[in-house]
């Protein structure tokens, strides 16, 4: 059965069109502070992503190029001096760890992009 207003060919409103407009007022507040949230944390992993697959990949890169050199064993420990992880703070930095991190914050660009779409929506 069709409602009443279905058949002038109005179609039904969300409630939150109704409402005051100091409700509708803070509804948009929110939706612009989430969407400048949201839209803050993807520039950040957007900047970090890039540096940290580039550096993880040059890092694992170089580790399979000194590992590959064969040489005199004087110059063999010289080659040996680029670390294979290292500690900053509490983290311990691989390359492994540094791209699979740069993929994550791929993912996390994608799931803001995602979000700021959703936002984007009429309430």
């Amino acid at each position: 059965m069709r409602s009443p207003s279905s058949r002038h060919g109005l179609e039904a409103r969300p409630a939150m069109a109704h409402g005051s407009p100091a409700l509708r007022g803070l509804a948009v507040v929110a939706k612009a502070l989430a969407s400048f949230a949201v839209t803050f944390i993807e520039l950040l992993a957007e900047l970090l992503a890039p540096l940290l697959l580039f550096v993880g990949a040059l890092w694992w890169g170089a580790l399979r190029l000194v590992g590959q050199i064969s040489a005199e064993p004087e110059l063999q420990a010289m080659l040996h001096v680029l670390p294979t992880q290292l500690q900053l703070g509490a983290y311990d930095l691989t390359p492994a760890g540094l791209i699979r991190q740069g993929l994550l914050l791929l993912a996390v660009v994608a799931a803001c992009r995602t979000v700021n779409r959703l936002l984007a929506r009429e309430l």
